[in-house]
């Protein structure tokens, strides 16, 4: 049985929800098929949207139809199956702005979508081209405003279009209020925006006018260019001459007539205005001239009256304290002669101001002469003010010019023969602290010290030399060569004020000195690190812990890092009296000692046919630097076992030459310098070795089986272990402990846990409020900041709890991270 499907290329069309009963639309299922024939696709069948119970007729526009099958039944009348390929509507011509729109959408994938499906550009929508033909748009209302209000209309131009295709009849003049509306709505806008406008200033511009700008506003003819017409308007009436010279002959008189020669009247009138504004700035500063002259005659007369009446008083004092003080009569002549000496230091200062190459010395004479002759007046009245005024610009320029760290002494000779006049040191002498109070001495809490203010000298040093020296410290001076700041800082430190000596020492050297320190390698510098620090030791006073604290940390990493086999840090004697010799034995005991004793007992060997000394070159080199007695225990417990065990052997050979034992014995005991055979320790291992040896002299041939074996540590504990009453205490107690045997505590553990891991455990100076313990910082640098604050107790480590002020013990690898972190 064959069958006829309609368009193919459609995709079937989705069930839609909501459309139930005859007239709808059902999707297709398998009870649309009668005998293998889909019954949607016929248009008179029942349920369909054309024809059929319930459905509305339309005209058949089809040309071209099928002619029933033959095989189908009657019932299905002659329709064809087929839809018309071409709408059932022509289309609708489009204006130049809608097609402009299809153009450009006509790539979207709505518009391909509907290409396939037949639809054209100007046909409208649905199966028969009643549908709308372009899109709908959508229309803004005005700003705050409902639906419907004052009589707006929502209709859009579209919706206006298609009204019209369908033929209905639809006036532009609907929306007239609303565009006057939005009209309104916008001027009050922007008169409310214009309000908050600040007014644009108008500069008045003044102009002037010429005669021709004049008589052409009046609308007069202009004359042409060149003489022309004279006129002389300096008669009291106006008269025409032939010349300049007729001009001249005639006799003037003046005239108030505002009519005649109105441009000069106008430019004159401007000028006359600009000139008031400056005739009024002049008299209003000959008024504050005259105000000032009155006020200077005034202070004038006010202190010649206390003049005279601080002569008056001195003068009525007795002769005895006048001659004592080296007072005349008149206090003014001495003034007077006083102004006269200042004058002369003026025009001294004024004439080396002018030259080229200039000097301090010329004011030399002047200076002394004013200290000399005028001393009371000099302390009473402050007079080091003038000299100070006339050195000021000089010194200056010389400074300018002055090298401190080549030329250290530069001014400093002048200056102390200028001691007196500068007022140099003229502090007071520092009060005794001490009370003595019934027969002793008690301590006095000291006065709060008075501020005062610098002297003109120190001004001069505060504001001229020292940002020179500053200067030359941070940009020219390196601490690995501290000769030259050596010489500068004790060239000028006598007589400098504390505040600025304090200055350059705490905050200009010192820093630099800290941080050469703290970037000092043993491995890549070529200084030392006693050629930084120990030049300043003289100097820092109180502040030397602050300088040697990270030294003595360097030296610490220095002998931890040293290994055997390497020379000993040329530095390290120098530093030995610099560290406390419980600190100094604690440290070698800890970081060299150990690493001796080994290279003794696991690289040292005793050979007489090949014998290697540079093991026990290492160890020797050691000598001066390690304690004595520290040092003779390391070669008593590591050397003299094993040089009495080879001596023990030869001895108990057969054929044994004493000789050449006596050669090896003289041999070794020269081996040693004489600063080391000289300690009991080294004495006794060699005494020992003697007695062996005359113990195998006495044996003869028996030494081989009788010349038992020495063993030298264990006697060594027995003489170290006293008796009493006959009994040997090393019976009843344990040994005492070798010195080797360095006791370990916590905070040496936490200590090189954290250098390990390139930290510092640095003390604070501080102590726990709470358990009185101790403070210490753990940071990554020396300078005091960041990093974690501890301190030690029953064998752990205490730190602030993250989320408060109280302090928890926490694990060693924490402090690390917290160090880190912070």
């Amino acid at each position: 049985m064959s069958m006829v499907w309609a368009e193919e290329d459609e995709e079937l069309e989705k069930p839609a929800m909501g459309r139930i009963g005859l007239g709808a639309k059902k999707s297709l299922n398998a009870s649309s098929f009668i005998g293998g024939i889909d019954l949607s696709n016929f248009k008179g069948s029942i349920g369909s949207s054309k024809g059929g119970i319930g459905s509305q007729s339309a005209p058949s526009t089809s040309t071209s139809t099928l002619e029933p099958m033959e095989d189908l039944p009657s019932a299905f009348g002659k329709r064809s199956f087929v839809r018309d390929a071409k709408p059932s509507k022509p289309a609708v011509p489009l204006s130049a702005g809608e097609m402009a729109h299809f153009n450009k959408i006509s790539g979207s994938f709505g518009a391909r979508m509907l290409s396939k499906m037949g639809w054209q550009a100007g046909t409208g929508l649905g199966a028969a081209g009643e549908g709308i033909v372009t899109p709908v748009e959508s229309k803004m209302r005005p700003q705050k405003m409902g639906i419907a209000f004052r009589g707006f209309k929502e209709r859009t131009e579209q919706s206006k279009r298609e009204a019209r295709r369908r033929g209905e009849v639809v006036s532009d003049d609907e929306d007239a209020k609303t565009k006057n509306f939005r009209k309104k709505v916008k001027e009050q806008e922007q008169k409310r925006s214009d309000m908050w406008r600040q007014p644009k200033k108008v500069k008045t511009k003044i102009e002037h006018k010429t005669y021709e700008q004049i008589l052409a506003e009046a609308g007069q003819e202009v004359p042409a260019a060149g003489i022309g017409q004279i006129i002389d308007a300096t008669g009291a009436v106006p008269r025409e001459v032939s010349s300049f010279a007729d001009v001249s002959l005639s006799s003037w008189s003046p005239s108030n007539d505002p009519t005649r020669i109105p441009e000069v009247r106008h430019n004159i009138r401007l000028i006359a205005d600009a000139c008031k504004s400056d005739l009024d700035g002049l008299a209003r500063e000959a008024r504050a001239l005259h105000q000032r002259k009155k006020f200077v005659a005034e202070e004038d007369a006010r202190l010649r009256k206390k003049v005279a009446d601080e002569a008056e008083r001195k003068c009525s004092r007795p002769l005895k304290f006048m001659q004592s003080h080296k007072f005349t009569p008149s206090v003014i002549e001495r003034l007077q002669k006083v102004q006269l000496v200042a004058n002369d230091i003026n025009a001294k200062a004024r004439e080396l101001a002018s030259m080229y190459e200039v000097s301090l010395e010329p004011f030399s004479p002047l200076f002394y002469g004013l200290v000399d002759q005028f001393s009371c007046e000099f302390e009473r009245y402050r007079l080091d003010e003038i000299v100070v005024a006339a050195i000021a610009p000089i010194v200056r320029r010389m400074v300018a010019n002055w090298s401190p760290l080549e030329d250290p002494m530069a001014f400093v000779s002048t200056f102390r023969t200028w001691r007196r006049a500068l007022r140099i040191n003229t502090e007071e002498p520092p009060l005794d602290l001490q009370v003595d109070i019934y027969g002793c001495k008690t301590a006095q809490v000291p006065q709060t010290s008075v501020e005062r203010p610098m002297t003109p000298f120190e001004s001069l040093l505060w504001n001229v030399w020292l940002p020179k020296v500053r200067t030359c410290i941070n940009n020219d001076w390196s601490p690995e060569i501290p000769v030259p700041a050596i010489k500068l800082y004790e060239a000028w430190c006598t007589f400098l004020p504390a505040f600025i000596r304090d200055n350059v020492l705490y905050q200009l050297i010192l820093p630099k000195v800290q941080k050469a320190v703290d970037n000092w390698n043993p491995k890549r510098d070529q200084v030392s690190l006693q050629s930084i620090i120990f030049p300043w030791l003289p100097h820092v006073g109180l502040r030397m812990e602050d300088v040697l604290g990270d030294a003595r940390r360097k030296i610490k990493s220095l002998l931890r890092s040293w290994m055997v086999g390497e020379k000993v840090p040329a530095e390290l004697p120098a530093w030995k009296e610099v560290f406390d010799a419980g600190d100094w034995d604690s440290m070698l005991l800890k970081y060299v000692v150990p690493k001796l004793g080994a290279t003794l007992r696991d690289d040292f060997r005793i050979n007489p046919r090949d014998q290697k000394m540079e093991p026990l070159q290492h160890v020797l080199q050691w000598a001066d630097i390690i304690r004595p007695s520290i040092f003779s225990q390391v070669l008593e417990t590591e050397f003299f076992q094993k040089w009495l065990d080879i001596l023990h052997v030869w001895l108990i050979q057969p054929r044994v030459s004493f000789d050449e034992v006596a050669q090896w014995y003289s041999f070794w005991k020269g081996t040693f310098p004489e600063s080391v055979q000289v300690m009991p320790g080294i004495g006794r291992g060699f005494t020992r070795g003697l007695q062996l040896m005359n113990k195998a002299i006495e044996l003869g041939p028996d030494a081989p089986a009788q010349l038992a074996r020495p063993d030298f540590r264990a006697e060594l504990a027995a003489a170290s272990t006293p008796v009493r009453n006959g009994t040997n205490a090393s019976a009843k107690g344990p040994q005492r402990p070798s010195v080797l045997a360095h006791e370990i505590t916590f905070r040496s553990i936490a200590e090189e846990f954290a250098a390990a891991h390139n930290l510092l455990f640095v003390p604070t100076g501080r102590a726990h409020e709470i358990s009185r313990m101790p403070l210490y910082r753990v940071s990554p640098t020396a300078d005091g900041r960041g990093g974690l604050v501890v301190y030690i107790q029953d064998d752990a480590v205490w730190a602030p709890a993250i989320d408060g002020e109280s302090y928890r013990a926490i694990s060693l690898e924490e402090m690390v991270l917290r160090a880190n972190s912070a």
